[in-house]
C-alpha cells in the first residue's frame, strides 16, 4: 500500500496569528490617541486664527502703557501729536457691529482667557470726547481689559460697546477729517495703525444687550465670524 506524505506546516497560518493581533493593538492606540488630540482641540478658543507669533507683545508698548496707566495723564484727541498718548471718550460709532441692542452694539467680542487673535471686531471704531474724534484701526489686534459677561455655566466672554467710555493707548496718527462747522465732531487722527493698541472700559452707563439672546448671539460670532454677504450695515450715532 502507498504510503501517505505527513502534512506540510503551514507557516501562514503562524503568520496570521501573530499579526492579526498586533494590527488590532495599533488600531485601539491610534485611535485612542485621536480622541485624545480632538478633546485638545474642542478646548481651544473658536475664532479667526493668526499666524503662531503674528501678535507678539511689544515690550516697548508694554512699558509705556504701564507707564500711561499709572500717570493718568488723558490728552484732548483735538490736541494730539503724533506720539504715543493716552485719550478718554465714548465709542460712538463703527463700520460694523456684531449685534446687540439698537445704540449699544457690539463693536469687539473675545472669549475669556482666548488669545487676541480670536477676537472679532469692527474694522474702524470711532472715539469721541469733548474736543473730537479718533478712529480705531487694528481692533482685533488689541488688547482689550472689559467686564466678563456669562452667557452659560461654562461660557464668558468680553465684548466692547457703542456707548462704553474706554481709555486707549497707542500711538497717535494725525489725519484730520470732516468739514463739519462743529470742531468736536471732526476727525483729527487715528490710533492702532501700527498694531499696538490698548483699551479699557472706564465705565459703562448701563447694561448693553436688550436680553440674554442678544448677548448670546454676540458671544457666537467669536466662533463664526460673519461672511462679507451678511456683514452688518455702517453704524451710526
Amino acid at each position: 500500500m502507498p504510503v501517505e506524505a505527513a502534512p506540510t506546516f503551514e507557516w501562514s497560518y503562524v503568520v496570521l496569528a501573530v499579526l492579526i493581533p498586533v494590527a488590532i493593538l495599533v488600531y485601539m492606540l491610534g485611535n485612542f490617541r485621536t480622541k485624545r488630540l480632538g478633546s485638545a482641540r474642542n478646548l481651544e478658543p473658536q475664532g479667526r486664527r493668526m499666524p503662531k507669533g503674528a501678535l507678539k507683545t511689544d515690550p516697548q508698548f508694554s512699558g509705556f502703557v504701564g507707564r500711561a496707566l499709572e500717570r493718568g495723564l488723558v490728552t484732548p484727541i483735538a490736541d494730539a501729536d503724533a506720539q504715543p498718548i493716552m485719550i478718554r471718550g465714548v465709542i460712538t460709532s463703527s463700520d460694523g457691529n456684531l449685534g446687540g441692542a439698537p445704540g449699544r452694539e457690539c463693536v469687539w467680542r473675545n472669549r475669556s482667557g482666548a488669545p487676541r487673535d480670536a477676537a472679532v471686531a469692527a474694522e474702524l471704531v470711532v472715539v469721541a470726547d469733548s474736543t473730537g474724534r479718533v478712529t480705531l484701526e487694528n481692533l482685533d489686534h488689541a488688547e482689550v481689559i472689559a467686564p466678563e459677561e456669562k452667557v452659560g455655566p461654562r461660557v464668558a466672554s468680553t465684548g466692547l460697546y457703542l456707548g462704553d467710555e474706554v481709555e486707549v493707548i497707542g500711538r497717535f496718527k494725525p489725519e484730520r477729517f470732516g468739514s463739519d462747522p462743529d470742531p468736536t465732531r471732526l476727525v483729527y487722527g487715528s490710533m492702532g495703525g501700527d498694531g499696538n493698541l490698548y483699551v479699557r472700559v472706564h465705565s459703562r452707563p448701563n447694561s448693553p444687550a436688550a436680553s440674554e439672546t442678544a448677548v448670546r448671539a454676540a458671544a457666537e460670532a467669536v466662533s463664526s465670524p460673519p461672511s462679507p454677504a451678511q456683514a452688518p450695515q455702517e453704524t451710526t450715532e
